[in-house]
């Protein structure tokens, strides 16, 4: 058996594999340095998507505009200079480059998401349902398209709807709720009203699925914002297939105090 070398010596050579790698790194400068190799258009987006990422949205957008000096139709940019607007809820400039984007290429479905999620935003929630419903039928298979038409529906007091559309995010995602509200190209905005009840209602829908886990973690996430109707888990039918596991139950349990005192009469 041959000797191995000490691990001192192992682990001066992981560094002098390293060390060269973290000199490169250092010459990335605020602001968006972007390395010498890249030809200067490539430098020109790396330098953006740093912009972006150190959320310097003025400076992205200028070099965005820049790059579509020299290519004028370039959906990705006007959606890219769309998100910049967003984050400086200048909503206006917005929705002019999600739709410049959206009709710079018709199969553009992240455009319509993001132009959806202006209106969001606004809480125009009809005009966000229109543009999700639009993006899904361009995309069908694109979980984040659904959970924000399932959030728009949900803030529009259509609980069913919402349902159905969360229902079709899981099964194409089933991390999907977990995942950051930002996707790529493609935004989500995760806001809403009375958030016991919209955790009652995800319960609900991992629930459907038989998934108990996640229905007894957003159960508890429903109890923890104080909903008082948790108990009526016990009697709706979709809650049949997990309302006996241990962890759905174990919820119900400690929700069961606050379920009698919310139906105690007065005077009881």
């Amino acid at each position: 058996m041959k000797n191995k070398p000490p691990t001192w010596v192992l682990l001066g050579l992981s560094l002098i594999a390293v060390i060269p790698a973290f000199g490169a790194r250092q010459s990335d400068q605020p602001g968006g340095a972007a390395p010498a190799s890249l030809s200067p258009k490539d430098a020109m987006i790396e330098r953006a998507k740093i912009q972006m990422a150190e959320k310097q949205y003025d400076a992205a957008i200028q070099t965005y505009r820049d790059l579509l000096k020299g290519d004028p139709k370039n959906a990705l940019f006007m959606n890219m200079i769309g998100i910049a607007y967003l984050d400086l809820s200048n909503f206006d400039q917005a929705k002019k480059y999600f739709t410049r984007a959206s009709k710079a290429d018709k199969n553009y479905s992240s455009a319509v998401n993001n132009l959806g999620m202006v209106y969001y935003h606004q809480k125009n929630f009809r005009r966000a349902i229109r543009e999700y419903q639009r993006a899904a039928l361009i995309d069908p298979v694109q979980a984040g398209t659904h959970a924000n038409l399932g959030y728009a529906y949900y803030n529009s007091k259509k609980f069913v709807e919402a349902a159905a559309e969360f229902q079709k995010a899981i099964e194409l995602d089933p991390h999907i709720f977990e995942h950051n509200e930002r996707v790529g190209t493609m935004l989500q905005d995760r806001t809403v009203f009375n958030h016991g009840l919209f955790y009652f209602t995800m319960a609900k829908v991992y629930a459907q699925k038989g998934d108990a886990a996640h229905c007894a973690e957003y159960l508890r996430k429903s109890l923890d914002e104080g909903y008082k109707e948790i108990g009526k888990a016990k009697t709706d039918p979709a809650f049949k297939d997990v309302l006996n596991d241990p962890s759905v139950q174990a919820v119900l349990v400690m929700a069961a105090p606050a379920d009698q005192k919310g139906s105690a009469q007065p005077g009881a």
